[in-house]
């Protein structure tokens, strides 16, 4: 029995050897198994997190997680975990520890921490270093939870970028509309965005360069028009597409048009959306858009809630 809870980089090795044989599995089934095959003490599997989750097997979660942002598992299916012909070939080569720096020689991991600092370059903290496994490390404690709370959201935010990237165009242009909607777009009434989502939504052929209308007013005098591509992350949007969508803005007699991507913008569409086109249209790019979706919680819920305390000075006085 083993008194020590194991490193997140123990636990990644684990974690690859124990899928080593191929096997699809739920995530419960891998934390049930690793934490078999850690050989724990009672009193180590009794250590829990401050959420109360134990921590044997939110360290596992970590493992997933990261294993499969480095391309070492995939996900066949939504909570499935199976071994990837990278992590097979990595597998060998893994003694006690897999650590992070062997992560960084993946691509997969390298794009996801270059999407982790375009997210924290918008945010204006891009000369932090960029750790993904938690820090254990002695710091303040409100800004360890600070920091916490910012680098799970980056995670979360990259997670969102990649599931509207593999949606449909047209379930990518139904989401841009509910993020315009909880922003206060389109009204309040749950029946009227259902009327929005089954009409407004015009992804078709003959839409014209338009994806979607939503009211600017309550009254409807105003409408703002959409136009939503939903691109990789190597591909970016140019001046033709803006400019094209603000053709199709003159011809609907609009003057005010949002167009959103998943993926950036190149400087010349942002110069002419800042310059020819200024006023009349909005560009939204991949990360600006997964920022106002954690804002606004479309296509997100809440996991659970820190309230950060201080004294009432007023009460002791």
């Amino acid at each position: 029995m083993r008194n020590t809870m194991p490193s997140f980089d123990e636990f990644n090795a684990l974690t690859l050897k124990f899928m080593g044989d191929g096997v699809a599995r739920q995530v419960n089934q891998i934390k049930d198994a690793v934490t078999e095959l850690a050989q724990l003490s009672p009193e180590a599997l009794a250590e829990r997190i401050p959420s109360g989750e134990p921590k044997v097997r939110h360290r596992i979660t970590w493992a997933c997680s990261n294993l499969y942002r480095a391309g070492f598992l995939v996900k066949p299916q939504r909570g499935v975990y199976q071994i990837s012909e990278t992590g097979r070939q990595i597998l060998p080569m893994v003694s006690t520890t897999l650590t992070e720096t062997v992560f960084e020689t993946q691509p997969r991991w390298q794009k996801y921490l270059a999407e982790r600092r375009q997210r924290q370059s918008a945010r204006g903290d891009a000369s932090q270093v960029v750790t993904v496994l938690p820090q254990t490390e002695e710091q303040d404690p409100e800004n360890a939870a600070i920091t916490a709370v910012d680098k799970l959201n980056d995670d979360l935010a990259v997670e969102l970028l990649r599931r509207l990237r593999e949606g449909s165009p047209a379930f990518f242009e139904r989401a841009v509309i509910r993020v315009l909607w909880a922003m206060g777009y389109g009204g309040k009434d749950e029946r009227e965005l259902a009327t929005l989502l089954s009409k407004s939504h015009t992804g078709r052929s003959s839409d014209g360069g338009i994806d979607g209308i939503i009211k600017l007013d309550p009254l409807g005098v105003q409408n703002i028009y959409i136009q939503a591509k939903r691109y990789g992350e190597g591909k970016s949007v140019g001046r033709p597409e803006v400019q094209g969508f603000v053709g199709a803005l003159h011809g609907k007699r609009a003057t005010r048009g949002v167009f959103i991507t998943t993926s950036r913008y190149t400087p010349d569409a942002k110069a002419y959306a800042e310059g020819e086109a200024q006023d009349r249209v909005v560009l939204v790019d991949g990360v600006q858009l997964t920022t106002l979706m954690l804002s606004y919680g479309v296509g997100v819920q809440p996991k659970q809630t820190l309230t950060l305390l201080e004294i009432d000075e007023d009460f002791f006085e």
